[in-house]
């Protein structure tokens, strides 16, 4: 008896570290939604130092194998955010700093298909690129607009910016896709 009572102890205190799923224990869908958003909140404020370095970027860019890079990192965030609330293993996310990756055959596609929800993966199109070019998170929807999360951003909406923000952005404009 005292040998299942210390391994529900050993797995409750797994599941409240933050570093991942203990093995054998299936979340909902709801609890891992807000588990990962529940991480991508933890980064809301984090700042960039110039041009795309620092010690925070390079622990994001770190989580797709590019630390010390310089490269762009909004798709980088989201695989960092899910690694911080999953676990590397149980990460769903693909392990990519290539923002298209993260919305490859979308479930909603500015305007049409299923609406997203939180803990879906955006992206924003830019017609002078034709592609998509930046990628976060959606927070929750609030009637035409997806409120987000978003790494490597600024208070302009920008594709390159300087930290992790909240933003608004208009379903009509997004792509998304759901991995949870």
């Amino acid at each position: 008896m005292w040998v299942i009572y210390a391994l529900a102890v050993a797995s409750l205190s797994l599941l409240g570290a933050g570093e991942g799923v203990a093995q054998g224990i299936v979340l909902s869908r709801g609890e891992r939604v807000e588990r990962l958003i529940q991480s991508a909140r933890g980064t809301l404020g984090l700042r960039e130092e110039a041009g795309n370095s620092g010690p925070v970027v390079d622990s994001i860019l770190a989580s797709v194998g590019l630390a010390g890079s310089g490269a762009p990192w909004c798709a980088a965030w989201i695989v960092y955010v899910a690694d911080k609330a999953f676990g590397r293993e149980a990460n769903p996310f693909p392990r990519s700093a290539w923002s298209p990756d993260f919305v490859v055959k979308p479930t909603w596609n500015r305007g049409q298909g299923q609406l997203p929800g939180p803990a879906d993966a955006f992206g924003v199109y830019f017609q002078s690129l034709g592609r998509v070019a930046h990628t976060g998170l959606i927070e929750r929807i609030e009637g035409k607009l997806a409120v987000t999360l978003e790494g490597n951003t600024n208070d302009n909406g920008g594709r390159e910016g300087d930290g992790v923000y909240r933003k608004r952005r208009p379903l009509g404009t997004i792509l998304a896709r759901r991995w949870l």
